[in-house]
């Protein structure tokens, strides 16, 4: 096994263990804008109100996230229970090529996404654990753990791991950007 893949299944095994710095409690969506950054620094843990699909986190077209988990301090994105379809999980818009278009429109939350950068820069996920995503929109529709969106190949994404969601972990809906090392378990 390869040593990089190794260090994040030990992370994985036990980030529940760890003595996490920060807690930020999420009780509705959150939006980051066109224009707009958020950072989360390393051991923060995010505990979403088992809300269903209206607790989400969502980088719309132009935002970016920069999430700086380290091995040994990941950011935890989860509810309490930690239970599959306990809130929405990470949805990213880019502007990356797509065969939707440009300007098309997110089954979850109807977000925009899509356009002509395939280059285009959405940020940074390194060392990120989601747990208990997955929430029912509708009959046809749910979220994913995070959920690319024409992300472009300027972002950068590197072990991440999505556990009991209700849906798929990870889905990709067009977009250039590459992914280094993802785990997924229960979804």
């Amino acid at each position: 096994m390869d040593a990089s893949l190794q260090e994040m299944m030990e992370w994985i095994a036990d980030y529940h263990k760890k003595q996490l710095k920060q807690r930020r409690i999420l009780k509705g969506a959150y939006g980051i804008a066109d224009g707009a950054k958020l950072t989360i620094p390393a051991g923060t843990q995010i505990v979403a109100d088992a809300g269903g699909a209206d607790v989400y986190v969502a980088v719309l077209k132009g935002g970016q996230i920069d999430i700086q988990g380290s091995v040994d301090n990941p950011v935890l994105m989860t509810s309490d229970a930690g239970e599959s379809g306990d809130w929405g999980g990470l949805t990213i818009c880019g502007d990356a090529t797509t065969t939707a278009g440009v300007d098309a429109e997110a089954e979850v939350g109807g977000f925009k996404y899509g356009g002509s950068d395939d280059a285009d820069n959405s940020g940074s996920i390194k060392n990120l654990v989601i747990v208990g995503t997955g929430a029912q929109i509708n009959t046809e529709s749910q979220y994913n753990g995070i959920s690319f969106y024409a992300v472009g190949s300027a972002t950068v994404v590197e072990n991440i791991a999505v556990i009991n969601g209700a849906d798929d972990g990870v889905e990709f809906f067009g977009g250039t950007v590459s992914v280094k090392n993802i785990y997924l378990e229960n979804n």
